[in-house]
């Protein structure tokens, strides 16, 4: 696993025509006009929430790496534990703190690694970004408790949508 600055993460999706925006802090625009979106359940279950962590990695982890970017930790600060994920980066190698590094690339053979991350930020109700290497798929969720698949190809977010209507 790498870990990203804010810049490296930024360059990153930019290398693979990923579109920035800013929002108060820079951010990807995975809802941009070329992606097409599959709106998500956001489960309220911590079970569900692993289950949904897993599935969201399976949709973006089909290429050689994939950038997990953990954004907007603090806004529900009951609902975390922050040294919990300090020590899970620190077994990884990671000392510096969340809000120096917040990206974090894998690769397949790291797949539990990255579903931990997914998980965890779902459980802490953090936003956090998904990006294959392609920049072609991706997901999002939000604090807010809302989530969505993006693509740039239309029958696999219809494809998306479907298989997640049948759950």
């Amino acid at each position: 696993m790498r870990f990203l600055t804010p810049e490296q993460w930024q360059a990153w999706c930019l290398e693979r025509q990923v579109p920035l925006r800013e929002a108060g802090w820079i951010r990807p625009d995975i809802g941009a006009n070329h992606f097409r979106i599959a709106d998500l359940p956001y489960p309220p279950d911590s079970g569900a929430k692993v289950s949904l962590a897993r599935r969201l990695f399976s949709l973006v982890a089909s290429e050689s790496e994939t950038l997990l970017l953990v954004d907007d930790w603090a806004v529900w600060p009951s609902s975390q534990h922050l040294p919990l994920f300090t020590r899970f980066r620190e077994a990884l190698g990671e000392h510096r703190s969340l809000i120096e590094t917040p990206g974090h690339v894998v690769t397949a053979a790291e797949t539990d690694d990255a579903v931990s991350i997914i998980a965890t930020s779902l459980l802490f109700m953090w936003d956090c970004y998904g990006i294959s290497s392609s920049g072609c798929d991706a997901f999002y969720f939000s604090h807010d408790e809302y989530c969505y698949f993006a693509s740039r190809d239309a029958s696999l977010a219809e494809l998306v949508t479907s298989e997640f209507s049948a759950t």
